[in-house]
């Protein structure tokens, strides 16, 4: 079974080697999609989702400068990143994360799937 789970956060960055605005410190209010995976147990459900959506919200750079912990937080390495970062959070409960999806507007994503 697979549970889809949306948050939000709020983070400025700016993109070191990039000629142009992305180049100076700006901020986005980013929002996640994340589809998780795993067996439905007795009580009918993968997790609860009371329980997961703050370990979800705990793994997000929520008012974070997001280069401190990527060098280049390109959409697509900051999707990298939170991915290897979630699914670690997840593994200790049979979860696995399969998709996530990281919008910087609107309009703009990164995925990864796996």
């Amino acid at each position: 079974m697979i549970l889809r789970v949306r948050r939000k956060f709020s983070s400025a960055h700016r993109l070191p080697d990039y000629k142009g605005d992305c180049g100076d410190l700006h901020g986005h209010t980013w929002r996640a999609v994340f589809e998780i995976e795993g067996p439905v147990g007795p009580q009918g459900m993968v997790c609860d989702f009371k329980e997961l959506k703050p370990l979800l919200a705990a793994a997000l750079p929520d008012h974070k400068y997001l280069n401190d912990f990527v060098s280049n937080p390109t959409a697509e390495n900051i999707c990298a990143w939170l991915f290897e970062k979630t699914s670690a959070a997840l593994a200790p409960k049979n979860l696995k994360l399969i998709t996530l999806e990281v919008w910087e507007n609107e309009d703009a994503a990164a995925i990864i799937r796996r």
